[in-house]
């Protein structure tokens, strides 16, 4: 095979995985073992389940999942697909990105991902969200595992402009936690649900209707398990080239959500900026130098 042919042959089945690593959501370690793959491009095609695993650092079992999650009965039958790419080389396959570019290919899908966004924030789904959010109090916001961290960041400022903001994020007292916002006066909640979809998230948006609350969700897809359980559905995609998901998309419809909830009272808005202002000096690291 000439080296022509063999840099066709490479990108061709380099373009053949990267679109099925698109179109499959995978765990982390699966995520470690396609991406070793890509890395190791054609002689992978080649080699056996065993030596992949070893390759990567990852368990056998763990290569023969990632296969049948790729939609392949197991690894013999996604490597024969695989090797098929790397010896049938046409003219006509374009190149596709190298190994060393696995990042830039992140970025430029969460570019995608943030224009993406542009049509769930020009929606009427973020208007009606807008509307339900900006009527209760207290205000819920719930994120439970990868969602804790994301809910945290959008409660930690929405509480500087939003009066009585409650993060939930444990999972054993979630439902009990969700009928003490209704007791309270709560109208709406609002719930972060990223990949892998928590259980007893869902259960508690389910509960949450079940008591005559609105449910916002930010979610990655409309096509949620869940969303016959959503009054609203916020779609945010989430980038998934690297071993763990990216949520640019996500922190920036969020931070979007807060933006609109703040202009609904400005002078609200206003008053409480400036008392979270003047506490800065009293936790600001200050590097000047203070006088002797």
């Amino acid at each position: 095979m000439t080296d022509s042919a063999s840099t066709q042959s490479l990108d061709r089945v380099r373009s053949w995985l990267l679109d099925l690593m698109h179109a499959h959501r995978l765990s982390p370690t699966q995520r470690r073992v396609a991406q070793h793959m890509l890395d190791s491009l054609p002689d992978v095609a080649f080699a056996s389940s065993v030596d992949v695993a070893e390759a990567a650092g990852v368990s056998q079992p763990t290569v023969t999942r990632m296969a049948t999650a790729f939609g392949f009965s197991g690894w013999a039958e996604f490597r024969a697909a695989a090797r098929e790419r790397v010896l049938s080389a046409s003219p006509s396959d374009s190149p596709s990105p190298g190994p060393g570019s696995i990042p830039a290919a992140a970025l430029a899908r969460e570019r995608d991902n943030l224009s993406a966004l542009e049509q769930t924030i020009a929606s009427d789904r973020m208007t009606r969200a807008v509307d339900l959010l900006a009527g209760t109090r207290p205000l819920g916001i719930v994120g439970l595992r990868v969602s804790a961290s994301l809910a945290h960041h959008l409660g930690h400022l929405a509480q500087k402009v939003l009066p009585d903001v409650r993060v939930l994020d444990d999972g054993a007292s979630l439902i009990d936690a969700v009928t003490q916002l209704h007791l309270d006066g709560a109208s709406a909640v609002l719930f972060v649900v990223m990949p892998r979809h928590p259980d007893a998230t869902v259960r508690a948006v389910a509960h949450a209707r079940s008591l005559g609350l609105a449910t916002v969700g930010i979610v990655d897809t409309p096509l949620v398990p869940f969303a016959d359980l959503l009054d609203v559905a916020l779609v945010a995609p989430v980038g998934t080239d690297l071993v763990f998901d990216s949520h640019a998309a996500v922190v920036t419809l969020s931070i979007v959500l807060l933006d609109a909830l703040a202009r609904r009272d400005p002078r609200r808005t206003q008053a409480r900026l400036e008392a979270h202002e003047e506490l800065v000096a009293t936790w600001e690291h200050d590097a000047r130098p203070r006088p002797s």
